[in-house]
């Protein structure tokens, strides 16, 4: 690693390759600590879509936003293709790493712990909003980002099975209409949509 790094795009095969330090990073993190309370909940994406997707996006969004950001390897990722990217994670011991891991990957990634429902949010199980594994009794962490939802312009995030729909409760709420939710699914994989057009 190398904590020199600034936040500017490098072409795709060096960047890549900076990534790919990136991964073999986290899953050694993983191997080491996967027993501890913290990383029960933690589950890694398919990194190397989520990087395709947002090469994809490049000019159509700026500020990224990662729900449940885990060890910070999107949010980080984004940073450093030069997006504005923010991460949300409950468990206070994974940011902590992810800060660790932004200072050699991507220093201007922010993240802050809390939940990413906002405290406004009316949770209603009759609406479908199946809430398994997401953690509801952190206070809102936006605050601490001094931004809202609708200030975003991607959200991405890689929900619990079920928790679909109340991620989509959330965003139609809150977010900005033409704003775009990436979602990863272990079974559908990436996929990409305009909140106006979630269904709820």
């Amino acid at each position: 690693m190398n904590p020199e790094h600034d936040s500017t795009c490098k072409p795709g095969k060096t960047l890549l390759a900076e990534f790919g330090s990136l991964w073999a990073e986290v899953e050694a993190l993983w191997e080491r600590h996967q027993e501890e309370p913290a990383f029960h909940g933690y589950v890694s994406a398919d990194y190397q879509a989520v990087y395709d997707s947002l090469a994809q996006l490049k000019g159509r969004a700026l500020t990224v936003l990662e729900w449940g950001s885990g060890l910070g390897v999107v949010t980080i990722m984004a940073s450093r293709m030069g997006f504005e990217a923010y991460g949300i994670e409950a468990e206070a011991s994974l940011v902590e790493f992810s800060e660790e891991l932004a200072l050699g990957y991507g220093p201007k990634a922010k993240f802050a712990q809390g939940s990413f429902i906002p405290d406004q949010f009316q949770w209603n199980p009759t609406d479908g909003d199946n809430m398994i594994r997401t953690v509801v009794d952190a206070a809102s962490a936006y605050n601490d980002l001094e931004m809202e939802i609708r200030d975003f312009d991607l959200i991405y995030s890689y929900p619990w099975p079920n928790e679909r729909v109340l991620y989509h409760h959330i965003l139609r709420e809150f977010a900005c209409p033409e704003a775009l939710f990436l979602c990863f699914d272990l079974r559908a994989g990436i996929q990409l949509v305009q909140v106006k057009d979630l269904r709820v």
